[in-house]
């Protein structure tokens, strides 16, 4: 199982403003396509607006493999938003991070799709369990 940054740009797609706990919605994938697979966890990433929003602001998971969407310049892939997240978890807590601080997102945040290593999302699971009532499930831990 793959963990992935999908993220968003207000301009398009506003985190803040559209995300529906147990929602699907159909995601640009412009990279990594051969690798995405069902079931993968999908990190939902708010780009483009000041250091104080931009973060993770949801969880999900691929809800199959992506596909030629019709009507667009790319390939799709849908989702299902398992999570919301109470707060987001904003950039700057991960760039004191010695693992997240390497994150592809913080050194390119150009695109669409970031993959994230096993050591990435399992401390990113961390802050999670920081912002979430204790008894929330998390996503399943990267390697399972």
């Amino acid at each position: 199982m793959q963990h992935w940054i999908f993220q968003a740009i207000p301009e398009r797609y506003d985190l803040r403003e559209h995300l529906n706990e147990g929602g699907s919605e159909t995601w640009y994938a412009t990279r990594y396509i051969s690798k995405m697979q069902p079931g993968d966890i999908v990190w939902f990433w708010l780009g483009g607006v000041p250091r104080e929003e931009r973060g993770i602001y949801a969880w999900g998971h691929l809800a199959g493999e992506a596909y030629i969407k019709k009507g667009w310049d790319s390939h799709g892939v849908d989702v299902y938003i398992d999570h919301v997240l109470p707060r987001p978890i904003v950039v700057d807590e991960f760039v004191s991070n010695k693992v997240l601080s390497k994150m592809l997102i913080l050194r390119m945040a150009i695109g669409t799709n970031f993959v994230l290593t096993d050591a990435e999302a399992a401390e990113l699971m961390k802050y999670c369990k920081k912002v979430l009532p204790p008894d929330t499930p998390l996503p399943t831990e990267p390697g399972e």
